[in-house]
């Protein structure tokens, strides 16, 4: 496994970790804004490093 598909392995896990927590966090509109904001910067991430990956 190379360093891009390590990358993206790692922001796999973190999109599912913060979904589940955006999940978890029904009574606390703040915290939901704040965690659908980091998962739209992670899948923006998932999406560049998918993108570098050879075909």
């Amino acid at each position: 496994m190379n360093a891009i598909e390590q990358q993206l392995a790692a922001a796999e896990m973190e999109s599912a970790r913060l979904a589940r927590d955006f999940v978890d966090t029904v009574d606390d509109p703040a915290k939901r804004r704040r965690l659908a904001d980091q998962i739209r910067a992670v899948g923006a991430e998932i999406s560049h490093l998918r993108a570098l990956l050879p075909a």
